[in-house]
């Protein structure tokens, strides 16, 4: 599961930069808006607090996991500041499953150079809160 984690991880850092990251998790596509700038900005924090990992829960071993994925979004933000920036992140398409429980989100994302990559991230609704969903 961490190197599907991390793979998705250096896949984002491709295309994203330092950016201001919200609180609005009310919202399948701001939630998936502000877990890429989070990252982008390496803070491990608000990317876990970001995220549903529902194989994790009850596992004694998810402090040690959340720690070691903090540390690789603090590396992955360090990089992309690296990389120049990001222009924007924009919310395509939010299509939400018939129970509205869960949601695709499709960001596109330009880069400050005009490079430009779209991508769906998957949503779940957690108490309320729209989440990342890592499986």
């Amino acid at each position: 599961m961490l190197k599907k984690v991390m793979g998705y991880l250096f896949l984002i850092f491709a295309i994203i930069t330092l950016s201001a990251c919200g609180d609005k998790t009310e919202d399948p596509g701001q939630a998936a808006v502000a877990f890429v700038e989070a990252i982008a900005a390496g803070n491990g924090d608000k990317v876990i607090s970001l995220i549903h990992l529902s194989e994790m829960q009850g596992d004694p071993r998810a402090e040690q996991f959340n720690n070691k994925f903090k540390m690789i979004v603090e590396e992955t933000g360090k990089q992309v500041k690296k990389q120049g920036g990001l222009s924007k992140v924009e919310i395509i398409s939010v299509e939400y499953s018939e129970d509205k429980n869960s949601a695709i989100v499709t960001l596109k994302t330009t880069l400050k150079d005009g490079v430009e990559k779209t991508q769906a991230q998957e949503m779940i609704n957690v108490d309320g809160k729209w989440k990342v969903n890592f499986k």
